[in-house]
Parts: C-alpha cells; sequence; structure tokens
C-alpha cells in the first residue's frame, strides 16, 4: 500500500505550522483538499499532494498513522469557519503572479540585517522573510534553481509563490511602505 503522503512531504507542510498553545487552532492543523494537503501559519502556505479525505487532521495524528502505516482521523470535533479556507484566498492570490515578468531567483534577492532578517529583490519592490523562504524552497526539488513569482500591490501588499509540479507554497511578504520604499 503506498502510503497516503510521503514523510518528506509531511515535514516540510509541519514547518508552515504554529506551535500549539495558540489561540487560532486552525493553524494547527493540516487541511486536506482535493488531493492536496495544505498547512498555513498566516504568513505562509505550503501545499503538497496527499492520498487523505477532504477535511482537517491533527499533524500528530498524521505523523503516528505515518509510523503505524494506518489512516489518521479526522478532527470531527474542530468546527472549521467559513471565511478560513487557506487553500482558496491564498492561491487565488498566488494565480496572479503567473506571468513571466514576475519570475525570479534567488539570486535576484539580497539579504538585508542578517539570517533572520529579510530578502529584498534588487529592484526593492518587495520584501520578504528570510527564514520563511528558505524554509519553503528547501522541500522544493528544484532547490536553488526554483523560479519564483513575486507579486506586489499597489497598496504595497506583497507575496511570493513557486510551484515544483508536486509541492507549492505562498509566503506573504512584509508590507511596503510607500513613503521609504523598503527603507
Amino acid at each position: 500500500m503506498d502510503k497516503f503522503i510521503k514523510e518528506s512531504d509531511f515535514n516540510w507542510l509541519c514547518l508552515a505550522l504554529k506551535d500549539d498553545c495558540i489561540s487560532n487552532e486552525h493553524f494547527e492543523l493540516i487541511h486536506v483538499a482535493n488531493g492536496n494537503a495544505y498547512a498555513t501559519n498566516g504568513h505562509r502556505l505550503h501545499v503538497a499532494p496527499c492520498k487523505l479525505d477532504d477535511g482537517a487532521y491533527c499533524r500528530y495524528e498524521i505523523a503516528r498513522s505515518l509510523d503505524n502505516d494506518s489512516i489518521p482521523p479526522v478532527e470531527t470535533d474542530v468546527e472549521i469557519p467559513d471565511g478560513f479556507k487557506p487553500q482558496v484566498v491564498m492561491i487565488k492570490q498566488a494565480a496572479k503572479a503567473f506571468n513571466p515578468a514576475s519570475e525570479v531567483t534567488a539570486s535576484d534577492f539580497y539579504v538585508q540585517n542578517g539570517f533572520y532578517g529579510q530578502l529584498v529583490p534588487k529592484d526593492r519592490s518587495s520584501k520578504f522573510q528570510r527564514i520563511y523562504v528558505l524554509e519553503s524552497l528547501f522541500g522544493m526539488s528544484t532547490k536553488g534553481e526554483t523560479i519564483l513569482h513575486v507579486h506586489t500591490k499597489d497598496d504595497g501588499e506583497n507575496f511570493m509563490y513557486a510551484n515544483d509540479g508536486e509541492r507549492s507554497f505562498v509566503v506573504m511578504g512584509m508590507k511596503l511602505d510607500k513613503e521609504s520604499d523598503c527603507e
């Protein structure tokens, strides 16, 4: 029997989850819809293929099920509010980034404020938490060759999107101050 998710995909999804004991429990769960698993902490979203029924799953139950080679239970006691649909909201935003003009690679960025600082493209049009981007890229099959798509709205909101054919991610950028323009 094939596993319902690759262990490497599961570990990569967990990077995008919040830690325990937070007020919004939806950021602790892995959501499955239409053959993909989604994990988000509100600032980034990781997507990987998954052969589970649609629903919300506890990451610890998935981990136990991977060890036992069984199917994890769906979190039936969790009511997911209509407005909490990370796979819909963030992926729709990311779809806007699909144009050749938005393509960049990691070499198109410079580091600001050290390892835990920000990545800023050379054109200074956006700004991203460096650790989120590095962790997201680490799970991609193309690693340093991954083509990133960056989108910045007129109001300064920006995000980065990448897809390697199986996994994809969205990292929300830091809101740009129009006056200082990334300073």
